[in-house]
């Protein structure tokens, strides 16, 4: 029993020494953290490894995404303008039902296809579920055309049919589908669903219209009079990084200012930077074109305003505001407006053309 007993004392002893010397080298590795990066440093000692990178937005999510809309659009064009006898053509994109659905006697004209809207619904190991919608453009129908009905895929052919006696007309259609190892199936037929609702107008940034003998004008005119027609040297009109040429070959022969707008109040004579706004009225050999509006970055060195890039977007409002829903209403805009929380858009500003 004694010799058990010192056994034991001497075994709790070695344990003591290693606790020991483990925390001792603990201690040690805390204070080189704190000298080297402070205290994120030790929290990050001590913290979780993070979890991995999401392949939500990875090129190969996106591939599939592409992938998946242009089956999509491929099988509704196919369906669209199949005819009575024709169900094994549908058999290459969806099941067994596409045996139980009746087709006009009669295909309709279908043109302009395209994909407009792309969701991917879940993901499974090697299986992934998208829902794409595509529209397309109907022609009418040929004069004795008919249209059958008894059968849900029948509905879609009758919506269709309703409108052969008008202008062609173009019609949104979703579909769902599988990608199971690189491989596509539709899990159903198509359904005709409603267009994208109209969206709101938002506020712009440019609150102040400038003459044409103010600063910003003059320079902004001058230089999209260049970049439009080829007459002249852009060089002198943008920034040595602006990365702007002119349009070869040049599409128009002359150019008409219509409006520049700026959110400088003071048009260019106060501030060294700005975001205009500039509507043109273009001409080309054979008469006037449609209006077209540019919207500017411009910064003044050393006292000459310049061109610093062709924006891909308006700028906006910070935080962006709705100035008319036309959704919801279709009166006339409110007088006051509604403010969106910052992150509710966010528009990124181009620096070149």
């Amino acid at each position: 029993m004694v010799g058990r007993s010192t056994d034991s004392g001497d075994e709790l002893l070695r344990r003591m020494v290693a606790r020991r010397r483990r925390d001792n080298v603990i201690v040690a590795v805390l204070a080189v953290l704190a000298v080297l990066g402070g205290g994120h440093a030790i929290l990050d000692f001590f913290a979780s490894d993070p979890p991995p990178p999401s392949d939500s937005a990875t090129p190969a999510t996106i591939g599939r995404a592409q992938l998946a809309g242009s089956f999509a659009q491929q099988f509704i064009v196919t369906y669209l303008s199949s005819v009575a006898g024709q169900q094994d053509r549908l058999g290459e994109y969806v099941g067994s039902s596409a045996q139980q659905i009746t087709l006009p006697s009669t295909a309709r004209q279908v043109s302009d296809p395209a994909v407009v809207y792309v969701s991917r619904i879940g993901s499974f190991d090697t299986l992934e579920v998208w829902s794409v919608t595509v529209s397309v453009r109907l022609g009418k129908s040929a004069p004795g055309a008919t249209s059958t009905s008894g059968t849900s895929g029948t509905s879609t052919s009758g919506a269709t049919a309703s409108n052969s006696a008008g202008a062609d007309t173009r019609q949104f259609y979703r579909v769902g589908v599988s990608v199971l190892n690189g491989r596509l199936r539709a899990l159903a037929l198509p359904a005709l669903v409603e267009p994208p609702s109209r969206g709101a107008d938002l506020a712009q940034a440019y609150s102040a219209p400038c003459t044409a003998d103010t600063p910003l004008a003059q320079v902004a005119s001058g230089f999209l009079t260049t970049y439009l027609t080829g007459n002249g040297d852009v060089g002198r009109y943008i920034t040595l990084d602006a990365g702007i040429v002119a349009l070869r070959p040049a599409p128009f022969t002359a150019v008409e200012t219509v409006a520049v707008t700026s959110d400088d109040n003071s048009c260019g004579t106060a501030r060294s930077h700005a975001q205009v706004l500039v509507t043109v009225n273009p001409k080309a050999d054979g008469g006037a074109v449609a209006t077209l509006a540019y919207p500017l970055t411009m910064v003044r060195d050393g006292g000459q305003w310049q061109v610093q890039s062709v924006d891909a977007v308006p700028a906006m409002t910070n935080p962006p505001a709705v100035i008319a829903d036309q959704q919801n209403s279709h009166a006339s805009a409110p007088s006051s407006t509604t403010s969106l929380p910052s992150t509710t858009v966010q528009i990124p500003r181009a620096t070149q053309n």
